[in-house]
């Protein structure tokens, strides 16, 4: 196992290190809209990863996804083997791309199954209640799931544990919002907002914006949630602008790829 062979890492760091480190991701732009930093928080046992503070980057890998940050993380793999399954690598900084071609082959886009040597571009925004700004007053039909009459639909089931909003009309669900990952122990509390989707033909009317509107109040206002992000594929126009609408500012951009079994071509 991965974990196995970073424990004797984890062993030789001290206590100091761990904590400096824990700190700096907390303003880590990948660890912020990736859900890293919920998952160290909340389920610390399903998260592998190697760190290096000086300078400071890092790998983690769970839910079979690899998330790199910073432009000397190739330093942190050299005997290690982490890539032998189907992997998807995340990454904020750019630069380190030509890297992962050099090790890599069979490349693929996340959201196609065509053959691609590029990477997807997303882009992740953040809303703050100062800069929350709702237009829409009926809100009436938008109801949080699960409720007494509707369940979550199946599809949604795996983003159950936080807080989800949905249109709903004769209990069937148009629009459908969720907040999985909700972290509310310190200053820097926030929620990661998932799952967005509007049934396809009902879109354009407004469904998604009072749902990800009575969403966002609950979380901002009743909750009293400092940030919430979210990320979105950079060609999907219509979302970005929904986004925008409500108040959400960009924070940064996000690199994704998928690599097939297989496709390490060097030892790290």
């Amino acid at each position: 196992m991965v974990w196995d062979r970073l424990a004797p890492i984890f062993r030789r760091s001290d206590k100091q290190t761990k904590e400096k480190f824990q700190n700096a991701i907390i303003t880590e732009p990948l660890s912020q809209t990736c859900y890293i930093r919920w998952y160290l928080k909340h389920k610390p046992n399903q998260v592998q990863f190697n760190y290096s503070m000086f300078p400071f980057s890092y790998i983690f890998r769970y839910e079979n996804k690899y998330h790199l940050s910073g432009k000397n993380i190739w330093e942190l793999t050299r005997n290690l083997r982490w890539f032998d399954e189907n992997i998807v690598l995340i990454f904020r900084d750019s630069t380190i791309w030509p890297k992962i071609q050099t090790r890599f082959r069979n490349f693929r886009s996340l959201e196609t199954n065509v053959d691609s040597n590029t990477f997807n571009t997303y882009i992740a925004y953040q809303l703050t209640i100062d800069s929350f700004n709702p237009k829409w007053s009926d809100l009436s039909s938008v109801v949080e799931l699960p409720n007494d009459f509707m369940s979550i639909p199946k599809r949604y089931r795996h983003l159950e544990g936080g807080v989800a909003y949905a249109y709903v009309e004769e209990k069937e669900v148009i629009s459908f919002a969720a907040a999985p990952h909700i972290h509310q122990e310190d200053e820097s509390s926030f929620a990661i907002i998932r799952g967005i989707e509007t049934k396809l033909l009902e879109r354009k009317q407004g469904y998604a914006y009072r749902t990800m509107t009575k969403l966002c109040q609950h979380l901002l206002a009743s909750m009293l949630i400092k940030s919430i992000y979210l990320w979105v594929d950079s060609s999907n126009a219509s979302a970005i602008n929904l986004y925008k609408k409500l108040g959400f500012v960009e924070k940064s951009k996000l690199y994704a790829i998928y690599c097939d079994p297989g496709s390490l071509i060097a030892e790290l």
